[in-house]
């Protein structure tokens, strides 16, 4: 055969193999399924959706199976300022991840919060980031919304997307519902934070436990629990300060600043010591609440309006008669050198000074400070730490809820009311040039943070990476964390995308900070503290539980009286502080009776005692 014919028998061939292959797969095609697939994508307020529509050849019938929806299909650059972004440097290992995960690109403003200059400048410049927190912007909510530079955020996109949010904002009604809220719709300035701390006091009680055993005062070691420490910097002392809820009565504190005055309680044979630091009767500030607290009323808050049970009458502070009986108590001790006056300068750094010398007993502690290891410009000034690290390395400590008072009402001043806040440092904004897509993915961030905390990918963000970033005081989530210093970090694991203010929204504390301070919450949570001892006013005078137009009417009311009002309240403060008064009931109604006269009366009537002013609702501390 030539080759030339064998060439076209080949080719035959060929085309008849190439031709029986093609029916074959025709024929087994018609038994499978033509997929179809079509994608809407997204427009508004809707993450994209992806749906798969299914035909078989062989029935006549249609099915349709769905297909996941990818809610994070379109990419959004999103700017944002939080904190101290003037020292952020772009491209952290954590905002990686965020980035990554939510299809974002995360483009931080180098400017801090706090910077009032440059917030201020920033603005006059028309400009704004997506999201921010403007502190120190010098601008509220309503006038950044009134004057074009952000959106409203809707109640509806709560519901949807931020439903941890939405079911706090329940759960605190009502006053959750109206912080930065546009009056006549259900939309909202900005996005209002919520504080852990409603649930905790601003100060606590510290008294030094050695002392206390010194001058006879034991508590049952059934009552005292010790907190571990174990940072490099505090390990030595652990378990030399005790956190407990025993308290002593009224008198037995009276007897006890007493005798950390006259008896010698730290055993060095010199008349040197003294219970504790006192200002005058018209000193007002966290750092007396507690002294207050025995009476039951609260020193730094002018608005708390209280129950009189003597008079029956909504009043201020400076009428209630838990008033009467701590000017007098005050006074006494500090007529009797058991408590004492600072020297001049500055209230704060001279408090601090002052009880570092080692002969206070007696400390009006800031709980957040307590045994706190890092932080040192400020926490090594503060007790027990800083006793310690002066040289008072025996020193023994012990943490109580409250003072107690003489009578029935008597407590603590919780950190806050509410648990939602508002104003230009407690509220998130939303630029104006933001898209309903842009906030849903932010609102997503921030509801899956506070949903799933437990989860490695959350915790690894969040938290950090164990061995890297920190190593865990004992059980791993279930102790404190010893951080490691930035320094001694690895530049690919640093940190700092995470702080896009997701946890300004959270109700629950960061029980991972240091030992004391994890000890401390769970006390507090675990025996209740805030429900057992917190001090409640009645009514608290505010915008949103008087109403706009009887809120302005007082403030023009009190503008007229306070004149009058404010050196009957000086005079009585003075003379009470400096032992002038003889029969203090007596000079108590004399003094209520001016108050009364001086305007007092109507303020009661027209606006304390009016029935569009609500009584306070506590928020919801505990499950």
């Amino acid at each position: 055969m030539s080759v030339k014919l064998r060439r076209i028998l080949c080719l035959v061939v060929a085309a008849i193999l190439i031709f029986a292959l093609t029916a074959c797969a025709g024929s087994e095609s018609e038994s499978e399924i033509t997929t179809v697939t079509t994608t809407s994508k997204q427009v508004t307020t809707q993450p994209a959706v992806t749906t798969t529509a299914s035909q078989t050849t062989t029935k006549a019938e249609t099915t349709t199976q769905a297909v996941e929806a990818n809610p994070f299909e379109e990419f959004y650059e999103i700017s944002w300022i939080f904190g101290f972004c003037d020292t952020y440097d772009e491209g952290a290992y954590d905002e990686l991840m965020i980035e990554e995960r939510y299809n974002i690109d995360l483009q931080c403003w180098n400017i801090s919060y706090y910077d009032t200059e440059g917030l201020t400048m920033m603005l006059a410049a028309g400009d704004i980031p997506d999201f921010s927190n403007l502190a120190k912007g010098g601008k509220a909510p309503h006038v950044l919304y009134e004057e074009g530079f952000t959106r409203s955020v809707p109640l509806e996109m709560y519901k949807k997307y931020f439903p941890y949010y939405y079911e706090l904002m329940e759960n605190n009604a009502p006053t959750s519902f109206e912080y930065n809220l546009i009056r006549g719709t259900e939309e909202y300035y900005g996005i209002s934070w919520v504080r852990s701390n409603y649930k905790m006091f601003y100060n606590a009680p510290l008294f030094r436990l050695d002392w206390l055993e010194n001058i006879g005062y034991e508590i049952p070691k059934e009552e005292l629990t010790p907190i571990p420490l174990t940072s490099e910097k505090l390990a030595k002392y652990s378990g030399q300060t005790y956190i407990t809820t025993y308290l002593f009565e009224h008198e037995e504190v009276n007897d006890i600043f007493r005798a950390f005055t006259e008896d010698d309680p730290d055993g060095n044979g010199e008349d040197d010591t003294y219970a504790a630091v006192i200002n005058p009767n018209s000193f007002r500030n966290v750092w007396v609440d507690l002294y207050w607290g025995q009476f039951g009323l609260v020193s730094s808050e002018a608005n708390y309006l209280y129950l009189d049970e003597l008079t029956g009458n909504v009043v201020p502070w400076y009428a209630y008669s838990g008033y009467k009986e701590y000017v007098m108590w005050a006074s006494d001790m500090y007529q009797k050198g058991y408590m004492r006056t600072l020297p001049a300068g500055t209230f704060y750094d001279v408090l601090l000074a002052t009880w570092m010398t080692g002969k206070v007993g007696y400390f009006n502690a800031d709980r957040q400070y307590i045994a706190r290891p890092d932080a040192p410009d400020y926490s090594d000034r503060q007790p027990p730490q800083g006793l310690w690290l002066k040289g008072e390395e025996d020193a023994t400590f012990v943490m109580m809820p409250a003072l107690k008072g003489p009578g029935k009402s008597w407590g603590n001043k919780r950190y806050v009311l509410d648990a939602f806040i508002g104003g230009a440092g407690g509220t998130t904004v939303v630029g104006e040039q933001v898209s309903d897509g842009e906030l849903i993915r932010m609102l997503t961030i921030y509801n899956d943070y506070n949903t799933n905390k437990d989860d490695p990918w959350f915790r690894e963000v969040y938290q950090g990476v164990e061995g890297v970033h920190f190593t865990w005081s004992g059980e791993p989530w279930n102790s404190s964390k010893i951080t490691t210093p930035v320094e001694n970090v690895p530049p690919k694991y640093r940190r700092g995308g995470s702080n896009i203010g997701v946890g300004a929204f959270s109700a629950e504390p960061n029980l991972f900070v240091h030992e004391a301070y994890r000890q401390i919450w769970l006390y507090h949570i675990e025996d209740k503290w805030v429900e057992k001892y917190a001090i409640t006013p009645h009514k608290q005078i505010n915008i949103l539980d008087m109403g706009e137009e009887l809120f302005d009417a007082y403030n023009v009311a009190w503008a007229a009286v306070s004149g009058q009002i404010n050196p009957i309240i000086n005079d009585f403060a003075t003379r009470s502080w400096d032992g002038e008064i003889a029969n203090i009931n007596t000079e108590w109604e004399q003094y209520l009776n001016q108050l009364y006269a001086a305007g007092l009366d109507d303020l009661i009537k027209n606006f304390y005692e009016n029935e569009a002013f609500r009584v306070y609702t506590p928020p919801e501390v505990y499950d």
